[in-house]
Order: structure tokens, then C-alpha cells, then sequence
């Protein structure tokens, strides 16, 4: 090749490259496959309305927070939490349905509210969206708006930005031939959530998918 054939080939694939530097970014490749995982593992697990899930709690923020151990049972429309903290301090049970909220404490006092977001936020002084995590418990997009979203090679979230929260979900184990997750931490401002999920029990109902 002579000198001028020389160059201009060296030109034309400097070109090249520097167009192609700025092409904007494609999507990751397996993006389609992975968004089709979750769409499927969504619309198998969303059916499951009734379940009971156990582990351990830690909410931290501005000056409240709290640890402990926990068993949320959730059937359609109904939810009740057990909680029972470090040592056995600070136990409360946490129940709601159509109706509204009822909180009761360790030294028997009761609290009503009209939504259990609205009761914990009143009475435990903690700004966590209990609604919302009954579905990121099972490694879902609770309902609304998505503002981020990634996901595994198995289409499982990995972490997932909604409501002003972002969630990062830890590893996934199988229950029952699904996968959920075994730990996630939602973090908001500064309030941070942990949980560390063992038990599941799954019943399946086709209902509302709540």
C-alpha cells in the first residue's frame, strides 16, 4: 500500500471510531430477555395473595428506630405484623385491612389510624411504606411508577427506585419454585430499612394480587 493509500485508510478508521464514540449507548445485551423474566416471575408471584414471611427487622433514621425479629402474615386485603425487638423490648403487633389500621403495643395500649403507613409513621415515629414493602419483600415493583429498574440474568431485581426509595435486593433463594428475596435494604433520605427474609410459606389466590 502506498504512502497516500496508507493515509488515507488511517484517516478513514480514525473517522470511524470517533462516530462511533458517539453513537449513544445501546442497551445492555440480554436487557429484552431479562425484562421478559420479570415480566413472567411478576405475573406468577403477583397471584399470590395470601402469605406468611419471617426475619428480621432493622429501621433506622433521624432519632427512631428499632430492631428486631418479625412474622408478617398477609391474606388479600388483611396484614398483621408480629414484631418483637432486641431482647425482648419493644414488641407490638400491627394489623389492617379496608377498614384502617390497629397498632397494639407490649403494655396493651391500642392505636387506630385510617392507613398503617399513617399509624406507624404517628405512633413508631418511623417513615417506612409498609404497603409498598409487602411487595418488594417478594422482589417486586410495588404498584405505580417505576423511576429505575434493574435486573439479574434471571430477570430478578437487583435494584429498583420508586417512590423517592431506593431498594437493593441481596440474594435470591427458592421457595417453593420461585425465587425471593433473602435480604433487601430500602433507603430513603435518612431512613434505612434492612431485612433479613427467612420463612416463607406462599397460598395462592387470584384475587387482587395485594
Amino acid at each position: 500500500m502506498n504512502a497516500f493509500l496508507r493515509t488515507a485508510a488511517v484517516t478513514w478508521i480514525a473517522t470511524l471510531v470517533t462516530a462511533c464514540s458517539a453513537l449513544p449507548e445501546a442497551g445492555r445485551p440480554g436487557d429484552t430477555e431479562r425484562a421478559r423474566l420479570y415480566g413472567e416471575y411478576f405475573d406468577r408471584l403477583s397471584v399470590f395473595d395470601s402469605w406468611i414471611v419471617s426475619g428480621r427487622l432493622a429501621v433506622s433514621g433521624e432519632e427512631d428506630g428499632g430492631s428486631g425479629n418479625f412474622k408478617w402474615r398477609k391474606g388479600g386485603l388483611e396484614s398483621r405484623i408480629d414484631f418483637h425487638g432486641a431482647l425482648g423490648r419493644g414488641a407490638w403487633q400491627l394489623e389492617s385491612d379496608s377498614a384502617g389500621a390497629r397498632l397494639e403495643l407490649a403494655d396493651g395500649s391500642v392505636y387506630r389510624a385510617g392507613s398503617v403507613d399513617q399509624l406507624v409513621r404517628g405512633q413508631l415515629g418511623w417513615e417506612i411504606p409498609v404497603d409498598s414493602l409487602s411487595w418488594w419483600v417478594r422482589g417486586l415493583a410495588a404498584p405505580g411508577a417505576v423511576e429505575k429498574q434493574l435486573l439479574d440474568e434471571q430477570g430478578n431485581l437487583k435494584e429498583l427506585l420508586q417512590d423517592g426509595w431506593t431498594i437493593e435486593f441481596g440474594k435470591y433463594r427458592v421457595h417453593e419454585g420461585l425465587r425471593l428475596p433473602s435480604r433487601l435494604t430500602a433507603r430513603q433520605d435518612k431512613w434505612k430499612v434492612k431485612l433479613a427474609l427467612r420463612g416463607w410459606e406462599l397460598g395462592l389466590e387470584t384475587s387482587d394480587g395485594g
